[in-house]
C-alpha cells in the first residue's frame, strides 16, 4: 500500500463514520493517558479531587500520514459545598480526514460519603458540538455517490453523558455512558438515519503503596495497576490493559497494551503544582509500515494542592 492509498483510507473511513449507522464504532475521541485525567472520560470525577485540576492535552494519531486523526483538550474541575458536589468543563477539538468537531462540555456531581474513606460520586455532563465535514476534495474515483455534496456542511450536535465513580484510599472504579440520547446528526438531507451512537467505559485500578522510612510525608514507590473496557452498542469490547510506576509521587512510568491493537509506553514528572505526561503508542496493525505510531503529551497543573501532604492522583 501507498501513504497515498492510505489516506485515502482514512478519508474513506471518515465518510463512512458519517453516512454509515452500521460502521459508527468510534465516534470519540482518543486518549492514551486517561489515567492522569480520568474526568476525560466520566463526569462523576468532578470535585473528587482536593484540588482544582487544569489539563491540557494534545494526542496526535498515526503520526507521518497525512489527514490521521489529531485531538487537543483543555479540561478542569472543582468541588463545592464541603466536597459534596463538583462542577466542571472540556474543550475539545478533534479532527480526522475531511471531519472535524469542536464542543464543549460541562458536568456536576454530587459525592455521597460512604464510609470514612470510601466515596460515590454521580455526574451527568451535558456536550454541545459543531460537527464539519468538509466535501470539496472528494475524489470518488471507483463509484458516483449521490450521497456527497462536494460542500463544506454544518451541524451542531447536544447529548449527554452519566457516570458512576466509586473510590476510596487506595481504589477506583468508574462506569460511563456516552452519547445517551443518540442524537441525530443533520448532515446531508440524503441520509435519512445518521446518529451518535452510545458508548460505555468500565475503568478501575489499585494502588499498591510501598512506605520507605516512617514519618515521610509521601511513600517511597507506588504500583498502579488498572483496566479499561470500552465499547458500544454495535461493537465487541475493546480492553486496555496498564500497569504504572510511581517513585516518590513525583515521577512515573507506565505501560499499556490494547489487545491486537497497540501497545503504549508513557512517563511522567511533577514539581510542585505541574506536571508533564508523555505517551507514545505503537501500533500492531498494517499500519505500522506507514506511520511513525501515535504521540500524546499532557500539562497539568494542581490549584489549590497542598504539596507538603500526601497527594495522589485519584
Amino acid at each position: 500500500m501507498s501513504k497515498e492509498f492510505v489516506r485515502k483510507i482514512i478519508v474513506a473511513v471518515s465518510v463512512m463514520m458519517l453516512f454509515s449507522s452500521a460502521l459508527l464504532a468510534q465516534q470519540l475521541p482518543l486518549y492514551s493517558q486517561y489515567m492522569m485525567n480520568d474526568f476525560y472520560i466520566n463526569p462523576a470525577i468532578a470535585g473528587t479531587k482536593d484540588y482544582a485540576p487544569i489539563v491540557l492535552g494534545v494526542h496526535k494519531q498515526w503520526v507521518g500520514m497525512k489527514e490521521a486523526p489529531s485531538t487537543q483538550t483543555v479540561s478542569g474541575h472543582t468541588s463545592l459545598y464541603h466536597r459534596t458536589m463538583g462542577l466542571g468543563g472540556i474543550l475539545f477539538h478533534d479532527k480526522y480526514g475531511p471531519s472535524s468537531e469542536i464542543g464543549f462540555i460541562a458536568a456536576y456531581s454530587y459525592i455521597f460519603q460512604i464510609t470514612r474513606h470510601d466515596k460515590i460520586s454521580l455526574g451527568l455532563a451535558g456536550q454541545c458540538y459543531q460537527y464539519k465535514l468538509d466535501q470539496r476534495n472528494f475524489d470518488p474515483t471507483w463509484y458516483d455517490d449521490p450521497s456527497l455534496t462536494y460542500l463544506i456542511e454544518k451541524t451542531v450536535i447536544p447529548d449527554a453523558t452519566f457516570g458512576v465513580y466509586a473510590y476510596g484510599k487506595h481504589y477506583y472504579a468508574s462506569l460511563t455512558a456516552a452519547n445517551l440520547f443518540q442524537s441525530k446528526m443533520k448532515v446531508n438531507q440524503h441520509i435519512k438515519e445518521n446518529k451518535m451512537v452510545r458508548h460505555y467505559f468500565l475503568f478501575g485500578g489499585y494502588r499498591f503503596v510501598f512506605e520507605g522510612k516512617k514519618g515521610k510525608k509521601s511513600p517511597d514507590f507506588e504500583l498502579e495497576p488498572s483496566i479499561m473496557v470500552k465499547t458500544t452498542e454495535l461493537t465487541l469490547p475493546q480492553v486496555d490493559i496498564n500497569l504504572k510506576f510511581f517513585i516518590k509521587q513525583d515521577y512515573w512510568f507506565g505501560i499499556s497494551v490494547r489487545p491486537g491493537d497497540s501497545f503504549i509506553a508513557n512517563v511522567g514528572v511533577k514539581y510542585k503544582i505541574y506536571y508533564f505526561g508523555y505517551a507514545y503508542d505503537i501500533t500492531f496493525s498494517d499500519l505500522s509500515n506507514y506511520t511513525w505510531g501515535s504521540q500524546e503529551f499532557i500539562f497539568g497543573v494542581n490549584i489549590g494542592e497542598n504539596t507538603h501532604k500526601h497527594r495522589s492522583f485519584f
